[in-house]
């Protein structure tokens, strides 16, 4: 290992000296950058290059026809050579800048791991597919494009960052791909954040009118008054008309993975069609309780067995009603702990990206 009392040295990157860390000798960084450090960036760029050309949002993967999902898995098969013929070998070289060593470490470790699980997911099919197995290779692309991707984003990131010229000069900075990858990771944090600001209101509005209603109705065993009912109507369609358009467009973001984008499907399909099914119970309920009401009967006899059926009719209706409502509250808890789990990751996904200087990385996103 190099000594601390090492002269230093500069190499020139533009028009500007920039010092080797450690006492890294010229001689030493240009065998290393010409051996190492240059095919890793290439076979990166490679991988990346070829990958973006299948980055559809998942949504698109599971919808998309026949002709164009035989092209992205041809494609997904040609980065999976690639990471194994090109990658795979040029991250075994180790290297003599400590700080991009550890770095090409945690990039190996991953890199064994994606060959493991993805890539071997992946080789269990043969090259051409047979009609039958479409539905399984749409599934299969949505979890291993977004998994390869994450890889190549992250693992590179960490190398580039701690390369002696990252904070002057890298292909990837300089490339197309990037301001492109910048847009979508902002506007993805963006979409996102939005969608967080928005639960946090729901949540408050949901605490502080219908939460206290819905124990009522379990309590009381009685449908609320149509006029009390008018919040309950008005929150629903704010979830129906707000929250999963809402949810909808973060599904169609072509930044959002396939584990992200699974719970947050569910969601924008249960939490509509629940919200539908309390508006349309309650309907039924009040207009039936109305028409028992609107009865007459003249023996006592019948008078108590009318007033029975009443009773009856608000217990069944509001025991169902106090079930939906329940789903909806546990719905919206899980959207709220999640969503801002979900914005921190995005976030620390878009600091890696954007930090060209590893001590530019706040304390809590470092590894």
């Amino acid at each position: 290992m190099i000594g601390d009392s090492s002269p230093k040295q500069y190499i020139q990157v533009g028009d500007q000296q920039v010092e080797l860390p450690g006492g890294l000798s010229v001689a030493e960084w240009a065998l290393e950058r010409m051996r190492a450090q240059n095919p890793r960036i290439r076979a990166y760029l490679g991988c990346i290059r070829l990958l973006e050309e299948t980055l559809e949002s998942n949504y698109a993967i599971l919808h998309c026809s026949a002709g164009r999902l035989l092209q992205i898995w041809r494609k997904v098969r040609r980065v999976c050579r690639l990471l194994q013929t090109k990658l795979g070998p040029a991250l075994e070289q180790p290297s003599t800048v400590p700080t991009l060593e550890t770095a090409r470490r945690n990039a190996l470790y991953s890199y064994h791991a994606l060959h493991n699980t993805v890539i071997g997911k992946l080789e269990e099919y043969p090259y051409r597919i047979e009609p039958e197995q479409l539905p399984a290779i749409r599934r299969l692309l949505c979890v291993s494009i977004g998994k390869i991707y994450a890889f190549l984003r992250d693992t590179f990131g960490e190398i580039v960052a701690h390369d002696p010229r990252s904070l002057h000069d890298s292909d990837y900075y300089l490339s197309r791909k990037f301001p492109q990858d910048i847009e979508e990771a902002e506007w993805l944090y963006a979409t996102v954040d939005r969608l967080n600001d928005y639960m946090q209101g729901l949540g408050e509005v949901w605490a502080r009118q219908l939460k206290t209603l819905t124990i009522t109705m379990d309590e009381e065993q009685t449908l609320p008054s149509p006029r009390a009912w008018e919040e309950v109507e008005l929150f629903m369609e704010l979830l129906i008309n707000g929250l999963s358009p809402k949810l909808k467009e973060v599904l169609t973001l072509t930044g959002i993975r396939y584990d992200e984008m699974e719970p947050l499907d569910g969601y924008a399909f249960d939490i509509p069609h629940k919200c539908k099914l309390i508006l349309e119970v309650y309907a039924i309920g009040r207009k039936t309780v109305d028409r028992l009401k609107s009865r007459k009967a003249e023996a006592l006899e019948a008078r108590e067995q009318h007033l029975e059926d009443i009773l009856a009719c608000h217990a069944m209706v509001c025991a169902r009603l106090v079930q939906l409502m329940t789903a909806i509250e546990q719905a919206l808890q899980d959207l709220l702990a999640y969503v801002p789990l979900w914005l921190d990751s995005i976030e620390r996904r878009r600091a890696l990206m954007l930090t060209k200087n590893p001590e530019e990385i706040p304390p809590r996103y470092a590894r």
